[in-house]
């Protein structure tokens, strides 16, 4: 059962034009491994803040929040997909929220496995040797990217130009709309000040 239900996002990472052509064309992804990637990167990333070895660890133990750990990872993709999604309808193209929430599971794979053994490992590793951690955590997160490009290049038909103009204007569209949600709150923060303080004058008067 958990055989079948990662072998594609496995074979995914060693072949990415197959995989996400599977995924995307012959129909062979399950959405639910949404989800569980998500689930399983929370669990690592957590585990690598926590548990990684002190000379690699600049995180604050007593800082250490897991469901606010979560919160983030959840906002993250969210807003990757969302503003993946805006701009490529606008850009023709072919793939649905689904699929760019799917491929963009997929490309966490490689964090997933490497985040836990690279943080134990880190234990053992003396100053001198918190370099192979480094590299090892990069050629994670690099692999990760990877996997992510050939996904959006794959599940909207794209060229590689196409695919490399595609990803700067999510990023700009991450940026709108961020800012965007900071000015939302902001005013109502100020509305909400505002009807307080008049709240506030009635009870007074009365």
């Amino acid at each position: 059962m958990v055989r079948e239900y990662f072998s594609l996002p496995v074979y995914t990472m060693f072949h990415p034009s197959d995989g996400f052509y599977d995924m995307k064309y012959e129909k062979k992804g399950k959405t639910s491994i949404i989800f569980v990637n998500l689930f399983l990167f929370w669990i690592s990333y957590s585990f690598s803040k926590q548990y990684s070895g002190f000379v690699v660890n600049e995180n604050n133990p007593m800082g250490f929040n897991l469901f606010g750990d979560l919160a983030t990872i959840l906002m993250v993709f969210l807003l990757w997909c969302t503003a993946n999604w805006s701009i490529t309808t606008l850009m023709n193209g072919e793939g649905k929220f689904k699929d760019i929430a799917m491929a963009t599971s997929y490309a966490l794979m490689p964090m997933i496995f490497t985040f836990v053994p690279a943080s134990l490992l880190s234990n053992l590793f003396v100053q001198q040797e918190a370099a192979f951690y480094t590299t090892i955590m990069g050629i994670s997160i690099a692999w990760s990217v990877m996997l992510l490009f050939f996904g959006i290049l794959t599940v909207h038909n794209y060229t590689v130009a196409k695919t490399i103009a595609t990803l700067f204007l999510t990023f700009i569209s991450i940026c709108v709309i961020l800012f965007l949600l900071m000015l939302i709150s902001s005013l109502i923060q100020q509305v909400w000040v505002f009807v307080s303080s008049i709240y506030t004058e009635l009870l007074y008067r009365a």
